[in-house]
């Protein structure tokens, strides 16, 4: 007995779907669908690109205004160069604490760490 019967030609072929297409009537509707996703990606470009630019001036703005305070120029003048409407609204934009305040403070404290002997 043969390992392979013979079998009809209709037999192999079946009748499911062996994939499923999305967009298959003609060339025009392949034409849209591939403008529509071109411009969804231009959109979420166009999207990516704008929120880096608010980041981009959100700090240089505050970059600008603290840099001016360490200039030593009068809050109220950097408040006007800013266009805000009171000086509480530029005080914001400053930074806290200079750095080589920050940095004082964390020589101090990396002096008194290494000054404890640490015992196991």
């Amino acid at each position: 007995m043969p390992l392979f019967p013979k079998q009809a030609a209709n037999s192999l072929v079946t009748e499911t779907l062996q994939y499923f297409v999305l967009f298959c009537r003609s060339d025009y509707h392949a034409i849209l669908v591939k403008c529509l996703i071109i411009n969804d990606l231009r959109l979420i470009r166009t999207i990516l690109f704008f929120i880096a630019f608010l980041n981009i001036t959100y700090v240089a703005r505050h970059t600008w205004a603290t840099t001016a305070l360490r200039q030593n120029y009068n809050s109220s003048l950097i408040c006007d160069a800013m266009g805000h409407s009171s000086v509480k609204v530029t005080e914001t934009y400053f930074q806290r604490y200079r750095e080589d305040e920050v940095n004082q403070l964390n020589n101090a404290l990396v002096a008194f760490v290494l000054s404890k002997k640490v015992s196991y």
